[in-house]
């Protein structure tokens, strides 16, 4: 399970309407918006190197502005050596660029 946080000096709202850029980036399959809590939730798929991930990203507002929490665990297995926080960071990389920031991941 992986856990990253990342900061935007944006309205919460800027960043929801991206979240759509970020699940398309990392391949996401049937993602659940709910926009009450604030949250999304997909999975990726199985791979060669991969059992896929169950990804739950939420968007919290902060004094700078807002942020993304994502959370990332696998759907089978114990150690995903490290995939969780690449789909993290290209999660937060595919958003950044679409509300046009550029995030220090």
């Amino acid at each position: 399970m992986a856990t990253v946080h990342e900061r935007f000096p944006l309205p919460p709202e800027a960043l929801w309407q991206a979240l759509p850029n970020g699940v398309t980036a990392v391949k996401g399959k049937n993602p659940y918006y709910d926009a009450a809590a604030g949250y999304v939730t997909f999975s990726t798929s199985m791979g060669l190197f991969s059992y896929g991930q169950t990804v739950t990203v939420k968007v919290e507002r902060t004094s700078e502005g807002s942020g993304l929490a994502i959370q990332t665990s696998l759907k089978f297995g114990f150690i995903d050596f490290g995939e969780g926080k690449r789909i993290a960071r290209k999660f937060i990389a595919a958003v950044g660029a679409s509300v046009g920031h550029t995030p220090a991941v």
